[in-house]
């Protein structure tokens, strides 16, 4: 080869190397967290998933240009962000389901049943630390994205869909001991309203106070800014609590109230209201009712006590003192699988 050539060779070789590194640099510095928190992505046993994500994972923005009132609208916002704009998706309906759950305060301790039919359903254990706001653990299910049972999202881009359950934290714990879960209200309001607050759904609602709450009371502060709206067409309330006060909240036409309460189910706690259906959800309201648990076996005990051998799919407990949560996969109680921040 004539050193001509070999120059011009060369010279397309490096040109090559420089544009590929240029490429790389770009997509790292675009995609670099969305990468590091898919590199994370395990399956830690059968259909139970964890991954990290730390840095920005869009939320401030979302709450800056006025939140969602709806799944859909929240998803397409998911979308474009963490695709940074190249990813869209079409409207559509929101997915109705029937979901159970109980969670209850104990001493140093907040424990909650999720009660959802668990056939082919996955648990994602969650870890985010945020630019902006506190580090915290929760739990999603890949189930509310409306994929099937035999979704693994492990290899290629399925890891990008999967880090979009940040947004959709059903429960969990902040590093400031603050812990919230989200439960069905089987009698609860679920009339559209409307006023000049800004928008969030229910789980939207959750990654608010993990990201900004360090008390009950700035949690329900927090979430008096925000008209509330229901998810899978279905009314929820949410349960907060911290090591001194555990409350449940609750929306009616846009109203915000907040009761204190150890215990949540599934029906309405600040008014009485005449549902034949709820009837179950007061039985284990007073089941749970007069327990002050002091141990981790006296909240596991009563976690089991409340829960049901096909329906709950996970039981999670939250230790303030440890940071750190303690699941139970599908009442598998001598399995505990625990993520700590």
């Amino acid at each position: 080869m004539s050193k001509t050539r070999k120059k011009i060779l060369t010279a397309v070789v490096a040109v090559i190397a420089v544009g590929l590194g240029v490429f790389l640099y770009g997509a790292w510095s675009m995609f670099g967290d969305e990468l590091k928190a898919i590199k994370s992505l395990t399956m830690v046993e059968e259909d139970v998933y964890n991954f990290t994500f730390k840095g920005d994972y869009g939320f401030k923005g979302f709450l800056e240009q006025g939140g969602a009132k709806t799944d859909a609208e929240m998803a397409r916002y998911i979308a474009r962000f963490l695709s940074h704009g190249y990813m869209d998706i079409p409207e559509g309906e929101p997915t109705e389901t029937t979901v159970g759950c109980t969670s209850l305060q104990g001493k140093g301790r907040f424990a909650r049943n999720f009660d959802f039919e668990p056939k082919g359903q996955n648990i994602v254990l969650i870890r985010t630390e945020p630019d902006d706001g506190h580090k915290s653990v929760s739990t999603s299910t890949f189930a509310f994205l409306g994929f099937g049972e035999d979704w693994h999202p492990i290899t290629g881009l399925d890891g990008f869909a999967a880090l979009a359950t940040v947004y959709i934290p059903l429960d969990g714990m902040n590093d400031k001991g603050v812990c919230v879960a989200d439960l069905i209200e089987i009698d609860g309001d679920t009339v559209a309203f409307d006023t000049p607050k800004p928008d969030l759904t229910i789980v939207g609602a959750i990654r608010l106070v993990l990201d900004y709450a360090a008390s009950v009371s700035e949690a329900t502060a927090l979430l008096a800014k925000y008209d509330v709206h229901p998810s899978i067409g279905s009314a929820h309330h949410l349960a907060i609590a911290d090591e001194s006060r555990s409350v449940v909240v609750e929306w009616k036409g846009g109203e915000m109230h907040v009761t204190d309460t150890a215990v949540v189910t599934n029906h309405c706690i600040w008014e009485t209201r005449e549902c034949a259906d709820t009837q179950e959800s007061r039985q284990r309201l007073a089941k749970l009712a007069d327990r002050r648990p002091q141990s981790q076996a006296d909240v596991l005990s009563s976690l089991q006590e409340a829960s049901y051998k096909d329906w709950t799919l996970w039981s999670v407990i939250y230790d303030r003192t440890t940071l750190s949560g303690h699941w139970f996969s599908r009442c598998r109680w001598e399995k505990p699988i625990t993520v700590s921040m």
